[in-house]
């Protein structure tokens, strides 16, 4: 199984602070489908062969399960909200994304991120996030 290589760096992200620890074995399953699963939101609103656009929406107390990130992408908050993101080892962040934030990940071969993501607030929350497909520009 693919574990995480790679988390997004301190203070990365506007509004992220350390989460609870929690113990992975609650998420099993979850864990052995994430290194496959590349379902980074709620639904797809667009593709073709050099983006993929996901609409990530959350109501209180929703979640995406664990999935995996291994591909340049970036997500911008368009309704704020309050989320707990644990990794796979059992790690966790909280983050109170304000409308308007906007973070961009990149990825070297080999490198993974594998995290759910849960509204551990009490207002909708959602973001946009795009997958960029295919190698980097040189």
């Amino acid at each position: 199984m693919a574990a995480t290589s790679k988390k997004p760096a301190p203070g990365q992200t506007r509004g992220a602070g350390a989460g609870p620890t929690f113990d992975p074995s609650e998420f099993a399953a979850e864990l052995a489908a994430a290194p496959d699963n590349r379902d980074l939101g709620t639904e797809v609103w667009f593709e073709n062969d050099r983006v993929q656009v996901w609409d990530l929406s959350l109501r209180p107390g929703e979640r995406v399960p664990f999935h995996c990130h291994d591909h340049d992408y970036f997500w911008t908050v368009t309704d704020a909200g309050r989320l707990l993101q644990r990794y796979d080892d059992g790690t966790s962040r909280v983050v109170d994304a304000a409308v308007g934030v906007t973070n961009f990940l990149t990825y070297d071969d080999g490198e993974c991120t594998i995290h759910d993501l849960e509204n551990v607030g009490d207002t909708f929350f959602r973001c946009v996030t795009v997958l960029l497909k295919g190698p980097r520009p040189a």
